[in-house]
C-alpha cells in the first residue's frame, strides 16, 4: 500500500486529463507523476530512507503536492509545518520529529530558517522553492530538472507504516505529533470519494485550508482518488475565492465557517462579478457552522451543503451529513465503517437527547503521538475507543449536535451552559458578522458567558441592545453577562476562531 498509487493510477488512466491547476501552472496527471518521481529521484539520491522525516514549510501549491506524493512515494514519512510559523514554531517541530530533509520557500528559508540552521541539527539538506538560494541549499526546481525522466518505483508500505506526523495546533503546552500510516488515509480518501464529496474524474476542486492541516485528506487526497482536478489557492481571500470558482469553473469547495462568512458578505456586495453556475457541493468542518448560515449558503450560492466532523487524529471526518438530507445544525451520522458513541464520565452511553463526550473507533485513528507515550495512552479507553474531548447529544434519528469543547463548557450557579447555542442565537443577530462566547469567573455564579462580537460593516448596536436580544430568546442564566465588541476574532491559519486566545483575554 502507498498512497501515491493513487496518482499513478490516473496518470495510466488519463495522462493528459488536468490534475493540479494553480494561478501559473496546469498539470496534466502525467506530467504531475513524473515530477513526483523526479522529486522521489531526488530525494533517495540525497540520502533519504524508508521512515525518515521530510518537512515541508511551503503554501498550497503544485510544488507542496509534489513534494507530499514524493515523500510517500519512497516510503519517508511528511512532516507539514504551517507556512505561517516562524522560528521558534519550527525548531520545536523540526527537532521533536527529527526531520532529516527541510523544504520551504526562499523567501521563507531566509526569514525564518537559515539563522537557526545551526540550532536544527538534524536537518541535513534545505530544498528550496523559487529564486535559488547560495549557501548549501538546493534548488527545488533544479532537482526536478536533473532527475527529469526518472523511473521511479513506489516503495510498497504496510498498511500500518506511517505516512505522516501531523501536529496539533498545540492550544495547551507544546504541540502534539499525531502519527498517520497509509492506511489511515488511504480509507479516509476512499470514504471521501465514494460517500461524502459526490465528485468524479471531471469535477474540480478547490481546497481553501491550508495543506498543512488534517483538510488535506478532504481537499487533497479525496478528489486525487477519484481523479477529480485539484485547483491549488495559495491563500484563502473571499474575493479570491468567489473569482477562482468563476475562472475555473470548481464545482466542490471546502472551507471553514468563517471563510464562509466572509464570502457571503463580499458576494452579497458584488454578486454581479461572479458566475457560479458551476459550483454544486459546499463542505465546511473544523468549527460548528450556525444554522442560520446554512440557509445562507444554500441560498445565496444555490449549492448542496454538507458539514463534516472529524479531528487531525481521526485523519478528518467521523460523521459528516448526508448531501440532501441535512439536520441543519447537525454533524451527522457515522459513516459505514466508523462506531461513534456518546458518553457520560464513565465512559457508558447517554441517553438520546442527553449531552456527552464523543467517543470514535474506525479506520483513520492515528497510530500514537510521536514521542508522547503518557499522552497516547491518556486519549484512548481501555478498549481502544479514542476521547475526542467534545461534547455533543444525539436526536432520535441518530443525527449528532455539536454543542462545543469539553474544556469550554460553563458552569453557571450549577447549571451547565454550551457555548455554541449562545452563539447560534447571536449569528440571527441582523448587526453581527461574526461571534465567540466563553466563560469568565464570577463570585457568585462561578462562571457567567462573555459574548466577543464583531459588526458587519457600518452596522452599529449597543451592547445592551445584544444582552436584551439575547434574553427575549432563552434562558436568563445562558444570556451573556458581558459583550466585548472586537475589529476581528484569532483566527488558526484554517480560519478556526481560537477561543483559548480570547479565554486569555478574561
Amino acid at each position: 500500500m502507498n498512497i501515491s498509487k493513487m496518482v499513478e493510477t490516473h496518470a495510466l488512466r488519463n495522462p493528459d486529463r488536468e490534475a493540479v491547476i494553480a494561478e501559473n501552472a496546469v498539470l496534466s496527471w502525467l506530467e504531475f507523476n513524473s515530477r513526483i518521481d523526479s522529486l522521489g529521484s531526488a530525494l533517495k539520491q540525497l540520502g533519504v530512507e524508508k521512515g525518515d522525516r521530510v518537512a515541508l514549510h511551503l503554501p498550497n501549491s503544485p510544488e507542496y503536492m509534489i513534494s507530499y506524493f514524493a515523500v510517500a512515494r519512497i516510503g519517508a514519512v511528511v512532516v507539514p509545518l504551517n507556512i505561517m510559523y516562524k522560528r521558534t514554531e519550527i525548531k520545536y517541530i523540526i527537532n521533536n520529529s527529527g526531520a532529516s530533509v527541510f523544504i520551504a520557500p526562499a523567501e521563507n528559508a531566509k526569514e525564518n530558517i537559515l539563522g537557526i540552521l545551526d540550532q536544527l541539527p538534524g536537518v541535513k539538506h534545505l530544498i528550496v522553492t523559487g529564486e535559488e538560494i547560495e549557501g548549501g541549499t538546493l534548488s527545488f526546481s533544479r532537482l526536478i530538472e536533473e532527475h527529469k525522466g526518472s523511473s521511479l518505483e513506489i516503495l510498497e508500505c504496510d498498511p500500518d507504516d506511517t505516512v505522516t506526523i501531523m501536529y496539533t495546533s498545540g492550544t495547551t503546552g507544546q504541540p502534539k505529533g499525531a502519527v498517520l500510516t497509509h492506511s489511515n488515509f488511504w480509507e479516509q480518501a476512499r470514504l471521501m470519494a465514494h460517500y461524502v464529496l459526490h465528485i468524479n474524474d471531471q469535477d474540480r476542486f478547490l481546497p481553501a485550508t491550508p495543506y498543512t492541516h488534517i483538510f488535506f485528506v478532504f481537499g487533497v487526497l479525496g478528489p486525487i482518488y477519484k481523479g477529480a482536478t485539484v485547483v491549488c489557492m495559495p491563500r484563502f481571500f473571499p474575493d479570491t475565492a468567489l473569482e477562482w470558482i468563476s475562472k475555473y469553473r470548481v464545482t466542490h469547495f471546502c472551507g471553514v465557517p468563517t471563510m464562509y462568512i466572509q464570502m457571503l458578505h463580499h458576494y452579497q456586495e458584488n454578486q454581479g462579478e461572479y458566475d457560479l453556475r458551476s459550483w454544486r457541493f459546499a463542505q465546511s468542518a473544523g468549527a460548528a457552522m450556525p444554522e442560520e448560515l446554512i440557509y445562507r449558503v444554500e441560498d445565496n450560492f444555490n449549492v448542496g451543503y454538507c458539514e463534516c466532523y472529524g479531528s487531525t487524529e481521526t485523519s478528518t471526518t467521523c460523521t459528516y451529513e448526508r448531501l440532501g438530507h441535512v439536520k441543519p445544525g447537525s454533524i451527522g451520522l457515522p459513516p459505514h465503517n466508523w462506531q461513534v458513541k456518546i458518553v457520560n464520565d464513565e465512559n457508558r452511553e447517554v441517553p438520546v437527547g442527553e449531552v456527552g463526550e464523543i467517543l470514535v473507533k474506525g479506520p483513520g485513528l492515528f497510530k500514537k503521538y510521536w514521542e508522547m507515550p503518557e499522552e497516547t495512552a491518556a486519549a484512548f479507553t481501555g478498549d481502544g475507543w479514542f476521547h475526542t474531548e467534545d461534547l455533543a447529544y444525539e436526536d432520535e434519528d441518530g443525527y449528532m449536535f455539536m454543542v462545543g469543547r469539553k474544556k469550554e463548557m460553563i458552569i453557571c450557579g450549577g447549571y451547565n451552559i454550551y457555548p455554541r447555542e449562545i452563539e447560534e442565537l447571536l449569528y440571527t443577530h441582523p448587526a453581527i458578522l461574526e461571534a465567540a462566547v466563553v466563560g469568565i469567573s464570577d463570585e457568585t455564579r462561578g462562571e457567567i458567558p462573555k459574548a466577543f462580537v464583531v459588526l458587519k460593516p457600518n452596522q452599529q448596536v449597543a451592547a445592551d441592545e445584544i444582552v436584551s436580544f439575547c434574553k427575549e430568546r432563552i434562558a436568563a442564566y445562558k444570556v451573556p453577562r458581558v459583550v466585548e465588541f472586537m475589529s476581528d476574532l484569532p483566527k488558526s491559519a484554517t480560519g478556526k476562531i481560537l477561543k483559548q486566545r480570547l479565554a486569555q483575554k478574561v
